[in-house]
């Protein structure tokens, strides 16, 4: 999803950005910060255990902190858009802080993104390595209500596996829908190359603001049609994507790169997935983002389900980027 450059204003909690590394008996690494409760790099070996970066970051901490495109960061409470930076829960009308014109993105312009999480917790077993980060969101932050804490675990396997699983608890109703905004290369300089899967047969048509219509319209026959292999430079010869698609199943999408035969697949149990072309990065086209997240401004869609969270429900979900070599 494009950046439209927020106001990165940070939290006020240590300026100091901390970096750890997991890794597994594959040689597999996956670097993350504290800093957005962010992934910075994924490395992943080929069959020859050539390791490829498969993501694209900045490596200083200046351009970290100064990032407007999300990379690789935790987006929240509410990921992607909310139109007129407002709802209507109990017949009480709640106004966020818009941060894309009269619209809210990723959460607001002070977002969980722009923020220094706590890194609370690391293990490390026979099978697994994780870490744990949380942030603590006080009431009114952004204009969300209640007091909410959330967290992000990170847990790297010998499968090859990064599983990320966010949680969330809050003493007030309100909505929450979290994301990671990695952008994917798989080694490649752009993503011209790429082949893209998304096991998706419908989308949300948006207006130009890229606020949904409220419907859902079939992805077989259309421009957004991936549920088969697509490369994307074709895709791209067509048009700039930026489209949540409808997800059914819990495996959404597969992406690969043939010239390094490597693959990711992404399963989830969100609802959607936003599938956004990196249309506004400095070098446009450098990673694609495939975000796992709940539909678009559901708090505002009758047709929509949204998660909620509050002090009778708290919120978890998971997603799996599964690496192989081919």
């Amino acid at each position: 999803m494009p950046p439209n450059e927020p106001n990165n204003a940070l939290g006020k909690q240590s300026p100091t950005i901390k970096r750890t590394t997991l890794t597994n008996d594959n040689l597999m690494q996956v670097t993350l910060c504290n800093f957005g409760a962010r992934i910075l790099s994924i490395k992943v070996p080929n069959k020859a255990n050539r390791l490829f970066e498969t993501t694209l970051n900045h490596a200083t901490d200046k351009d970290i902190k100064s990032d407007t495109a999300y990379m690789g960061a935790t987006c929240g409470r509410v990921s992607n858009r909310i139109a007129g930076a407002q709802f209507t829960h109990n017949n009480k009308d709640i106004q966020l802080k818009a941060n894309e014109g009269q619209n809210m993105l990723h959460g607001g312009a002070n977002s969980f993104s722009h923020r220094f999480w706590s890194m609370a917790s690391s293990d490390e077993t026979a099978t697994t390595s994780s870490v744990t980060f949380t942030l603590f969101s006080p009431a009114n932050d952004q204009g969300f209500p209640g007091n909410l804490t959330a967290s992000v675990t990170y847990t790297l396997t010998n499968q090859n596996a990064l599983i990320i699983d966010f949680a969330a608890s809050c003493d007030a109703d309100c909505p929450i829908n979290m994301c990671n905004h990695t952008y994917f290369t798989l080694g490649e300089k752009s993503i011209h190359e790429l082949e893209l899967q998304v096991f998706a047969e419908q989308y949300l048509p948006v207006d130009k603001n890229s606020i949904p219509t409220g419907n859902f319209a079939d992805t077989r026959g259309s421009d957004f049609d991936f549920t088969e292999p697509q490369t994307l430079e074709g895709k791209i010869n067509i048009r700039d994507f930026d489209e949540c698609f409808v997800m059914n199943k819990a495996h959404n999408a597969r992406l690969i790169s043939k010239q390094n035969a490597l693959a990711l697949d992404i399963y989830s149990d969100q609802a959607g997935m936003q599938v956004y072309t990196g249309n506004f990065l400095p070098k446009k086209y450098q990673g694609i983002a495939l975000e796992a997240q709940g539909l678009i401004d559901a708090v505002n869609q009758a047709n929509f389900e949204a998660d909620w969270v509050g002090p009778n429900k708290d919120y978890a979900k998971t997603i799996k980027y599964q690496f192989s070599a081919l």
